[in-house]
């Protein structure tokens, strides 16, 4: 029976998006642990070097590139300069970054769906095609996309987050079949409500009476060590 080899993480190059904060930051400091090397990226340039000052005194090495992801015509320059940085290509890419639209289907503009979809699909789509050169070159690494159940169910009031996690399930899907051949695990993964500024940072259009964001959470460092 065919045995895949464990992926070790130990010096790989860990790209983690959202790593100002919540799941991101978590998740950086985690793999940090573990003997990466992480690149962080994220808006906020003082948070940024507050993690990079913990990872660098504490667990290895870390640099951080403020960077927005909605700027997506940018993230080729952003990865290249990630990888000139630490001469090396991303092994591990970690797509944590995103935030909610919420709202009934006819109180939220057209606008506010694209904008989801472009900070919760297609920014981590375009990091996923510019990481993967160096990934199929190496025949290893790994994409890991930050899911949640509204990507496997549609709620009320929540269609605009939901199609942006729908669209990243699909995506996840067909391209883990696509790489498998490159030793390429595509790695989908669902924390649950967790607690983090995710839920003040939501927007939400007209009025609603309930959202997904209540219920039982877990903290960040949980998820991160899952």
């Amino acid at each position: 029976m065919f045995k895949k080899n464990i992926f070790s993480i130990k010096n790989k190059l860990v790209l983690v998006t959202g790593a100002s904060s919540g799941i991101g930051e978590a998740t950086a400091i985690e793999f940090a642990k573990k003997g990466a090397r992480i690149a962080l990226i994220a808006r906020n340039n003082q948070k940024l070097k507050k993690i990079k000052n913990i990872i660098n005194s504490n667990y290895g090495e870390a640099e951080y590139f403020a960077f927005d992801l909605l700027k997506i015509d940018n993230i080729v320059e952003l990865i290249q300069q990630v990888e000139e940085y630490f001469n090396d290509t991303v092994d591990v890419l970690v797509n944590s970054a995103g935030k909610a639209v919420l709202g009934l289907v006819e109180n939220v503009s057209v606008d506010a769906y694209k904008e989801n979809l472009q900070l919760n699909y297609f920014a981590p789509l375009r990091l996923i095609q510019c990481v993967l050169p160096g990934m199929k070159k190496k025949h290893a690494g790994q994409v890991i996309n930050l899911f949640s159940g509204v990507g496997k169910r549609g709620l009320p009031g929540v269609s605009p987050y939901c199609v942006t996690k729908f669209a990243l399930n699909g995506l996840t899907e067909s391209l883990r079949v696509e790489v498998s051949q490159y030793n390429i695990d595509v790695i989908l993964f669902s924390p649950g409500l967790v607690q983090t500024d995710f839920k003040t940072n939501q927007k939400i259009y007209g009025k609603l009476k309930e959202t997904f964001t209540n219920g039982k959470t877990v903290t960040a460092e949980l998820v991160a060590g899952k």
